[in-house]
């Protein structure tokens, strides 16, 4: 992939700018790089804490040769370049630290939240027009003025690494593995799930779903082929989607 980065210093949310982009024809492999977002955002509406100069705020363009039964697929992927990235640190980090995804779009690191993972795409019948794929990686962060919850479940690279980190680097190295796995997803269609699977924290844990009219119960058993989450419950086997609330109990 060819990448043609858009830089802006403050934007609203990257994913807002690389759509308008993407809709006025912009090739895959544009991407759009803000310092700051004042309205960043992650899934169900939450907001991406994104102060400035800190850390990766990215939106990335691309026109993927997929079904759209696959598209939980470029959301798979992005995980693993993103887990890619930091186990690419490992020679350089003062002590030994663990890496997992939280299913289906956190990566976290030391047990944290260290990134996001956001998926939007556009499709006309069975074609993709375009899918545009937003990663928050925080690098350099502080949480001093985040909010507190923020504060209790996320980290950054600095934070336990113990040292600042070039951001520019660090972006060198997420552009290349997401290159790396995204040749492997459209030109091979290599599905992603088994090697996501092995990678999921949330595997073998009880977990709730919010379905909008309650909360049900159970325990995560497996991932599906298009990356849905199957929970056993005392009625049988149910599938959490992408667009579902999942929790741990």
């Amino acid at each position: 992939m060819r990448f043609d980065i858009v830089r802006r210093e403050v934007v609203t949310s990257t994913m807002d700018v690389a759509r308008e982009l993407a809709e006025r024809g912009a090739p895959e492999g544009t991407v759009v790089l803000a310092d700051a977002q004042t309205a960043g955002r992650g899934r169900a509406g939450h907001v991406w804490h994104s102060p400035p100069g800190q850390s990766l705020y990215l939106s990335l363009v691309l026109r993927p040769r997929l079904a759209p039964a696959q598209a939980g697929w470029i959301t798979l992927s992005a995980a693993l370049a993103v887990l890619d990235t930091l186990e690419a640190l490992r020679p350089f980090a003062p002590q030994p630290f663990s890496t997992a995804i939280k299913w289906f779009n956190d990566v976290l690191l030391n047990g944290r939240k260290v990134c996001g993972i956001l998926v939007e795409s556009s499709l006309t019948g069975a074609q993709f027009d375009f899918a545009v794929l937003g990663i928050g990686l925080n690098v350099n962060t502080r949480f001093d003025d985040a909010p507190a919850d923020v504060q209790q479940r996320a980290t950054s690279l600095r934070r336990e690494l113990g040292h600042p980190l070039d951001r520019e680097h660090i972006l060198t190295s997420l552009l290349k593995h997401l290159d790396e796995r995204q040749i492997e997803l459209s030109l091979g269609q290599r599905n992603p799930t088994g090697e996501y699977a092995r990678r999921v924290e949330t595997l073998g844990k009880q977990v709730e779903i919010d379905t909008g009219a309650g909360g049900v119960r159970g325990r995560a058993v497996r991932i599906a082929d298009d990356g849905s989450l199957i929970v056993a419950t005392d009625q049988g086997e149910i599938a959490a989607r992408f667009g579902d609330l999942v929790r741990q109990v």
